[in-house]
């Protein structure tokens, strides 16, 4: 099939070519063209691994779109990093990425996108890339072709897994049918496969099933119900971690995580060696002169107006805006100030044992617990870059404690709830540090909670977690 090469705009608009070819400067980056229409996103109750956020509904793109036909490769990676000198989060952040011990991923300097934990080629899915990581990449494409690109949305990305079937994995329904189509435990060995290697679906999209799991575009939460057109979840849902979506299995899961409806979920600044993505464009490329817009977006009529500024100048619009910048960023500081001013002083966590402390390093902060708390689960929140952050852990201290991955430098880290299955499973039974000097944490359902948050902070809203969802790594 012949490929769009920066064909003209209007040959486009008429005929869109079945595929799209990117010239990255010595790789090539081949897309596929993927026509508006209807499907069911979503898995019927009695599908085989089903998940409980896997709710039908129908869905209508009104766009056509192009898809990457196979994840972005390290050495398609490796061409933009090159010519933009760009660094991934893994390499600037203290503590590196999680790539491949051996035995399962675990977090090491030394892991990133160039050395996984395992051997790779050019021609091998990019991994140990978070969400910015990827978005960067998407518009560094955008910058050289003058066409939008991003990460597909959940429902680009299910409807063209699909392809016009409706089976558990688009080459099939049983999970003998997933070896056929891509890399997951029972088949792959410990690392990531070279792309393409596998059956094709109908469009001829490689490694849709298993290989890495894939960026979308969404925030993780429930499908609203009832039908719907262009869907895309712009928002993190109140009451949850905020985590984007993540779509098609891995090297590392079982064939049920391959399925066409199965939905994952992880913190965006997770970097992974199970996780890469691939790229969306836009059918139609924009004008020179006008800035590229991400696919589906609103186009300049719609967006309102930046024409309709009316007189205002461009320089006084900066102005205003650049004065209106120092003073939020001022605001910011002055708060920063007062709320995180226990930052990184190693002192006890509110509600826990005094030998229960954290120390703030880099991307994240260091845990350090007693030995007899291995495996409670720790509720915490903090504040990175200024927006509250909550999360939940493990324990497994260590000599040197633990460290808690939060995306960039937190502050005013408070343990909200330490839960033990030991405890909840002896009713009346203390904490084993209960007595202990300045702990003074009060039971609750399950466990023990370091202090009423829902009284005591009426300007943070809380709600319930989902429940019986798919948890992150």
């Amino acid at each position: 099939m012949a490929a769009a090469l920066l064909a003209p705009a209007s040959a486009r608009a008429a005929d869109p070519s079945p595929t799209l070819a990117v010239d990255l400067g010595g790789v090539q980056l081949d897309l596929v063209l993927v026509k508006a229409g209807r499907f069911r996103q979503g898995s019927p109750p009695a599908e085989a691994g089903r998940g409980d956020d896997e709710a039908l509904r129908e869905v209508t793109l009104s766009r056509d779109f192009y898809l990457g036909r196979m994840p972005v490769t390290v050495g398609q990676f490796a061409r933009f990093a090159a010519e933009t000198g760009y660094r991934t989060e893994a390499e600037k952040g203290a503590s590196g990425g999680f790539g491949f011990d051996g035995k399962g991923l675990s977090q090491r300097k030394e892991f990133t996108w160039k050395t996984p934990g395992f051997p790779q080629t050019d021609l091998h899915p990019v991994t140990l890339v978070t969400y910015q990581d990827a978005t960067q990449f998407a518009q560094w494409l955008a910058q050289k072709t003058g066409r939008a690109f991003d990460l597909p949305t959940e429902a680009q990305w299910e409807y063209a897994y699909r392809a016009g079937t409706q089976t558990r994995f688009y080459g099939g329904t049983d999970d003998s049918a997933a070896a056929a189509l891509g890399w997951f435990k029972a088949n792959a060995g410990n690392g990531t496969r070279p792309v393409g290697q596998k059956q094709p679906n109908a469009l001829g999209l490689h490694d849709m099933s298993g290989n890495v799991y894939e960026w979308c575009r969404d925030w993780y939460a429930p499908y609203a119900p009832g039908p719907a057109v262009d869907p895309e979840q712009t928002a993190a849902p109140a009451g949850d971690k905020p985590r984007r979506v993540l779509r098609g299995g891995s090297w590392l899961k079982e064939a049920k995580h391959l399925r066409a409806a199965a939905r994952y979920r992880n913190d965006p600044g997770s970097r992974n060696a199970d996780n890469g993505f691939r790229v969306v464009a836009a059918v139609a490329a924009v004008a020179s002169s006008a800035p590229a817009a991400a696919p589906g977006a609103p186009g300049p009529a719609a967006r309102g107006s930046a024409a309709g500024a009316g007189s205002w100048s461009r320089t006084t619009i900066f102005a205003i805006a650049g004065a209106g910048f120092v003073l939020v960023s001022a605001v910011i500081g002055f708060i920063g100030v007062l709320v995180h001013r226990s930052r990184s002083r190693g002192r006890p966590v509110p509600g826990a044992p005094r030998d229960v402390t954290f120390r703030a390093q880099g991307d994240g902060f260091w845990l350090h617990a007693p030995a007899h708390m291995n495996g409670a689960t720790v509720h915490y929140r903090c504040f990175v870059k200024g927006q509250l952050r909550r999360a939940a852990i493990t324990l497994v201290p260590g000599p040197r404690g633990q460290f808690v991955y939060t995306g960039g430098a937190p502050s005013a880290v408070e343990v909200e709830q330490i839960v033990s299955s030991s405890w909840a499973a002896a009713p009346g039974a203390a904490p084993p540090w209960a007595g202990a000097p300045g702990a003074a944490p009060h039971r609750a359902a399950g466990g023990w909670h370091a202090r009423d948050r829902r009284s005591s902070s009426p300007d943070i809203a809380v709600a319930a977690p989902f429940r019986g969802y798919p948890s992150a790594y």
